[in-house]
């Protein structure tokens, strides 16, 4: 019974193990936008005032937090806890309503995502962390579906630098 009880807890332990193997330390803790070195040029709006993100592992998935204050002083919260293994999962306060992101992780320093309403990818990009940690950039694409019938669907992009907390 004794060896039982051992060798469970010895295969739990290698399961937490590689859980916390996939999220990587360098992507855990507070990053801050960094305004002035991010690229908001094609975007329609003026940039956020500003916007902190926290992640940290929960059950073996990220579990991201994000607190955004818009140019006009509307604060908006969205987050997520997601696996890195590419399938779809629940965003939670997302402009324009909730959605589902999917993470896949390139290596060590870059996860590529996508975020999506029903069927549709509304929005796509890859985040890459610096090999010291310090430096968080996520480049992005958006779909704006058309605003009337005789519109075009259009791409919005950017570029957002965070730094660590």
């Amino acid at each position: 019974m004794k060896l039982r009880m051992l060798l469970t807890g010895a295969v739990l332990s290698l399961f937490a193990a590689d859980a916390m193997a996939q999220v990587p330390a360098t992507w855990l803790g507070t990053w801050k936008l960094n305004v002035a070195k991010s690229e908001f040029s094609k975007l329609p709006s003026p940039p956020p005032k500003s916007q902190i993100d926290k992640n940290e592992v929960v059950d073996g998935a990220l579990k991201y937090t994000s607190d955004r204050v818009f140019s006009e002083g509307k604060a908006l919260r969205h987050e997520y806890t997601a696996k890195l293994d590419g399938k779809d999962y629940p965003y939670i306060g997302l402009q324009g309503g909730d959605g589902t992101i999917s993470l896949t992780k390139v290596n060590d320093h870059t996860m590529d995502w996508a975020i999506r309403r029903g069927s549709r990818k509304v929005m796509w990009g890859q985040t890459v962390y610096s090999p010291d940690g310090k430096l968080r950039t996520t480049t992005w694409t958006a779909l704006v579906p058309p605003a009337g019938p005789l519109e075009l669907p259009r791409h919005l992009e950017g570029t957002w630098v965070f730094d660590r907390q």
